[in-house]
């Protein structure tokens, strides 16, 4: 019988679930939809539950990771009432589409995006 060690142990199981976590901590960095200084975070636990007789026990290895959200998407909101007099949410610039609201003079507008901005 060998004294146990991480590096063999189940075939060095911790092992590969470490890389696989820190694959996705890695793509979670690069990733451009979240923070860049946000904290992640790899957990590795060994949960150990000995038997009644302390001469056997049985083992459960897991890794998760912490990952950084995605940052939230913003934009604006504008209330006004709509042709029925309902009131409503209207999004971005509040332009001429909106009832009681004119376009104010000499103001530039510039096409939309298309990426959805």
């Amino acid at each position: 019988m060998n004294k146990i060690d991480l590096r063999t142990f189940r075939g060095g199981a911790i092992i590969d679930m470490f890389d696989e976590e820190m694959s996705k901590v890695l793509a979670n960095i690069e990733d451009e939809n979240t923070d860049a200084r946000a904290k992640r975070s790899i957990t590795i636990t060994l949960a150990i539950h000995p038997d009644k007789t302390r001469r056997g026990a049985s083992i459960g290895m897991q890794a998760k990771s912490g990952l950084a959200p995605v940052k939230p998407v913003e934009s604006l909101l504008f209330f006004d009432r709509d042709e029925e007099g309902q009131f409503s949410a209207y999004e971005d610039y509040p332009g001429p589409e909106l009832p009681g609201i004119a376009e104010p003079e000499n103001v530039k507008t510039f096409p939309k995006a298309s990426n959805g901005g």
